[in-house]
């Protein structure tokens, strides 16, 4: 009987094994289909026509759609269950990248760019909550998404066709809802009153707030990041060798954070991300950019992991907390080509890295305790005792 036990539980290890592993590929998926299509959009608005000013807009709109998306999504989740929102979030994704062949102007692109942002915005709120009650580890699980990155910016480095690269998403985000099919149906969390989005937004503001603010000015960067590697003299195989080097870093890193505190890991990522911004203002060869790439992998990893934790350990509304956290970085996606175009427009895009290291030093503020003189960042305590006592 006992031996029969012991199968049985290892047996039911195994499929639960399984299928963390099939979530992590969904992520994967998504996260190719993602990066494949938006690596080369601020080119692609260039050829169009498009103004500096107008190819920041095109972001906003996506990040607009994606931020009201995620947030009711991820709030709905905790109510209906996830899989409803992780399959037809999926499905409708897939149509969505196709709708992007058709962007033959700049006013389309910024409808097509739209559409793919509410369509995402259904699936990966639920999906983040889905793998956690599943018991997956999430640097590993948010690591999987860096993969996604990294063969996504491969692939615009080898083929080098925006509408080829649209049907690549297409494909991968059409496979990714395949899969979820095999997922397990889970029962909707019975709560003890239903959730409260102000309540979860409010016991971790000064972690969305610290995120909103370093990420804000890590978007400005990223809209124009493509044209400033372009003046320097880099072509599009080395732009997407940059983003390779990025996202290598950061499938490496994440998968080995989960044995650190989440406050340190956030803290040191908020530090980095500062001095990355600076460097890359200042440091033009193609070594320095790849050091300077390569530590921005580090500062990301560090941060999205610890905060992903720290609110998603802070109570039980795993969807809400995880749609405002996506929420909380696709307004940066919205307000940051924003601010990017603009600032490019008028001080160059030197400008916009030194809007980014000044946001990422007020992110630092923003998380820091209001009254302590010497902060023990060694302990973790510089954002533990804030953020937990915000509750």
């Amino acid at each position: 009987m006992r031996e029969h036990e012991e199968q049985f539980s290892a047996a039911n290890t195994a499929d639960k094994t399984s299928y963390r592993w099939l979530i992590g590929l969904v992520n994967f998926l998504l996260s190719f289909a993602t990066q494949g299509s938006i690596i080369f959009i601020p080119l692609l608005g260039a050829d169009l026509g498009a103004t500096d000013f107008q190819i920041g807009l095109v972001g906003a709109v996506y990040g607009t759609a994606f931020l009201s998306s995620s947030l009711y999504s991820g709030w709905m989740s905790d109510r209906q269950g996830r899989l409803p929102f992780v399959r037809w979030g999926l499905l409708i994704s897939s149509a969505a990248f196709a709708t992007q062949l058709l962007a033959d102007s700049v006013p389309i692109l910024m409808l097509a760019r739209g559409i793919v942002g509410l369509s995402l915005g259904i699936a990966t709120a639920a999906i983040i909550a889905y793998a956690f009650e599943a018991g997956a580890d999430m640097g590993k699980y948010s690591s999987y998404g860096s993969l996604g990155w990294i063969f996504g910016a491969a692939a615009g480095a080898l083929v080098a066709d925006i509408q080829l690269l649209f049907w690549l998403s297409f494909i991968s985000c059409l496979l990714g809802f395949l899969l979820s099919l095999a997922f397990p149906q889970k029962q909707p969390y019975d709560f003890t009153r239903p959730p409260n989005l102000w309540q979860v937004l409010r016991r971790d503001y000064r972690v969305y707030l610290s995120v909103f603010l370093r990420h804000l000015g890590a978007t400005a960067v990223w809209i124009i990041l493509p044209l400033y590697l372009a003046s320097l003299g880099f072509d599009k195989f080395w732009i997407g060798i940059l983003w390779v080097i990025n996202f290598s870093v950061q499938f490496l890193v994440m998968r080995v954070l989960a044995g650190f505190s989440e406050y340190k890991i956030f803290f040191y990522g908020q530090l980095l991300s500062v001095l990355v911004f600076s460097a890359m203002a200042f440091f033009t060869g193609r070594t320095h950019l790849i050091i300077i790439m390569a530590l921005l992998g580090v500062a990301w990893s560090c941060l999205y992991v610890g905060a992903l934790l720290i609110v998603l350990r802070s109570g039980e509304e795993k969807g809400t907390a995880g749609g405002i956290f996506q929420a909380t970085l696709n307004l940066c996606s919205a307000l940051g080509p924003f601010f990017g175009g603009i600032i490019a427009q008028g001080m160059g895009y030197r400008g916009v890295l030194y809007f980014a290291a000044a946001l990422g030093v007020m992110g630092m503020f923003a998380a820091a305790p209001a009254k302590q003189s010497k902060p023990d960042i060694s302990s973790g305590s510089l954002f533990k005792k804030n953020i937990t006592g915000s509750k």
